[in-house]
């Protein structure tokens, strides 16, 4: 292959993996998904500007220890660990997550700490994609922010290495003092600060080093620094001579899992030329907690998180509401076994207390689309859950009890409750209590 050949393959590699649009050899294009006027309010964006979003993620190295022998002091201490075994970059769990948005020719990157607890799966969210794949992922990555998202793109972590070498290596400005020893990985890490050149292998542990004293929180800043210099780098370079060689993407990430297609890759090639990196940040958190059989985590206010996207964005904040004091009974007749709970912890998740949240289930599927009944009494009470959840609602004279329990405004879940979950998400992320 010649020179000039392997830097056009490089340069259009940097740059789709910078901005999360990687692996466009997929012909058909996701649908995607209408913002709404407070969605876009949010965002900053006009209804007429250009808009795409991915979640970015990249697997974590995994450790298989076989066997570690002590190394003795004279003295008999254990000073260190001699490990045996293998290390492998196709992890399961995520170790960087990113909201990747383009907003005209803007890109702007949001991190989202991997110990970020998420209430209604009671799990970290950097094991989603083990547990449901990247759509499962990037469906948790919408709730979070309350902003829908349809693409993602998985990549392994020495992806990163790769193309710092391609490129001949990037500059970047080392904010403090890194050293550490790694033994199970094979790791060495030794930086002093301030701006110095990198190969692949040193980028590579730059945006591994995490013992400091924000640890993950650190971590995530160094990948943007590093996603900064690469950029950087970019430009110095010809980026307009990328667009030549689209059919080389699939030799180049073939190792990358995603749903992007090649007809977005088009669509975006036009605007490569005056990209621009202008935000990054990450998400706030409100506490820090330990949960039994998870160790340490950290949680999420969805008011804070919805005032930080306005703020990182441009945008307008959406007013948040709190739930009325009425007890609501879910009628699960979608005819999807499990569906009813899913719904009952979203909205356990968003502030409705145990006590106010009933569940029935029926074997039959109701053909009715979902909606919300109430009575005249709890009317202007279920306006609450038909914003949240995006459904109609019909009046009745009145509730019988259920389980000797009195309800006042009732949840029909309808043959079209499952392909809300997918069609109109993040589900209730619109409106929470404070």
């Amino acid at each position: 292959m010649s020179r000039t050949r392997a830097r056009l393959i490089t340069l259009l590699g940097v740059l789709v993996a910078l901005a999360g649009l990687v692996g466009f050899w997929l012909t058909k294009d996701v649908a995607r998904k209408d913002l709404s006027v407070d969605q876009r309010r949010l965002l900053g964006i006009d209804e007429d500007d250009f808009h795409v979003a991915f979640v970015v993620a990249g697997r974590d190295i995994l450790y298989n220890v076989e066997s570690a022998e002590p190394v003795y002091r004279q003295d008999g201490t254990i000073i260190d660990w001699n490990w045996s075994g293998y290390s492998s970059s196709y992890g399961t769990l995520t170790d960087t997550i990113l909201y990747v948005a383009l907003n005209g020719d803007d890109l702007s990157m949001v991190a989202i700490p991997r110990d970020l607890y998420l209430t209604d799966q009671g799990r970290k969210i950097n094991t989603m994609y083990a547990r449901e794949g990247a759509e499962g992922l990037r469906r948790e990555v919408e709730a979070v922010l309350g902003v829908p998202i349809d693409y993602y793109a998985i990549v392994k972590l020495d992806i990163f290495q790769n193309l710092v070498d391609a490129l001949g290596g990037v500059t970047v400005d080392v904010p403090y003092r890194m050293l550490y020893d790694d033994n199970a990985g094979g790791l060495h890490i030794d930086f002093q600060p301030g701006p110095q050149h990198m190969d692949g292998e040193a980028a590579s542990k730059f945006i591994r080093y995490r013992n400091s004293l924000r640890g993950d929180i650190d971590r995530i800043d160094n990948v943007k620094r590093l996603a900064y210099a690469m950029l950087a780098r970019v430009k110095e370079l010809n980026v307009r001579a990328v667009t030549t060689v689209p059919g080389l993407i699939d030799t180049f990430f073939q190792d990358v899992e995603t749903n992007a297609s090649l007809s977005l890759m088009r669509e975006l090639a036009g605007r490569l030329p005056s990209l621009a990196l202008t935000t990054t940040a990450t998400l706030p958190i409100a506490t820090e907690d330990r949960v039994e059989g998870i160790g340490s985590v950290v949680l999420h206010d969805p008011a804070e998180v919805n005032r930080f996207m306005a703020a990182t964005f441009g945008g307008e904040a959406r007013p948040f509401v709190a739930a009325p004091e009425v007890t609501l009974l879910v009628t699960d007749r979608s005819g999807v076994p499990g569906l009813g709970e899913w719904y009952v912890e979203r909205l356990r998740a968003f502030g409705l207390p145990d006590g106010a949240l009933l569940l029935r289930t029926f074997d039959e599927a109701d053909a009715t689309p979902t909606r919300l009944l109430a009575t005249l009494d709890s009317w202007a009470d279920a306006d609450y859950f038909a914003e949240l959840l995006n459904v109609g609602k019909q009046q009745v004279d009145r509730f019988n009890p259920y389980q000797q329990q009195r309800y006042q405004v009732e949840l029909v879940l309808g043959a079209d409750a499952e392909a809300r979950t997918a069609r109109t998400p993040p589900l209730m992320a619109s409106l929470a209590a404070p």
